[in-house]
């Protein structure tokens, strides 16, 4: 069993394949026009309601004179997220 074994693994027996040559028909190139650069519009700095609601109410402050807003902190922050949300938009 274990000669069998030996040689099953072993490639003292096998005959190798040799292949002379092997033809290949050429590939066909096709010559691509390049494509112009398109330029991106210029984005403008948007604000998303999310990221203001982690700021705090200082920060919000801060944002809205970005804006052109002034506003009270006194007021609750929701109530300045809308503020500088509804300025951001302008």
């Amino acid at each position: 069993m274990f000669n069998w074994l030996k040689r099953f693994f072993s490639d003292a027996g096998t005959v190798p394949v040799v292949i002379d040559t092997v033809m290949t028909t050429p590939k066909k190139t096709v010559a691509k026009k390049p494509v112009p650069a398109k330029k991106a519009p210029a984005k403008k700095a948007t604000v998303k309601k999310a990221d203001l609601v982690k700021l705090t109410k200082a920060q919000l402050e801060e944002k809205g004179r970005e804006f052109g807003v002034e506003i009270d902190k006194r007021k609750k922050k929701d109530d300045l997220v809308k503020e500088v949300f509804n300025a951001s938009k302008k």
